[in-house]
């Protein structure tokens, strides 16, 4: 008995010696799409540009509604605060003594 890797339908056969014969020439089954992901969001999913949605948020005007948009925002105006306080000497009031 035959194990099954080793049974090839002809077809498949005659594809795979062209495939293999075709030197320089690039893969078949390569595609190249242009692509677009969320720089913010933690996981980068990559969305074939072609299926964008027209009424995706992320791709109008209204995007400053998108909440992961919100949060980031929020955290750069915090450290942008905190950032703020720590180049200020004077800000926590005291000043140089009076003479």
């Amino acid at each position: 008995m035959r194990r099954t890797t080793e049974i090839q339908p002809e077809g498949f056969r005659d594809l795979r010696k062209h495939l293999l014969d075709a030197r320089g020439i690039r893969c078949p089954f390569f595609e190249e799409v242009v692509v677009a992901f969320c720089r913010a969001y933690p996981v980068k999913k990559m969305v074939p540009s072609d299926r964008l949605q027209t009424n995706c948020i992320c791709t109008r005007e209204g995007f400053d509604d998108c909440p992961l948009f919100r949060e980031v925002m929020a955290r750069l105006e915090s450290a942008r605060g905190a950032a703020e306080e720590i180049k200020e000497p004077g800000a926590s009031g005291s000043g140089s003594p009076a003479g």
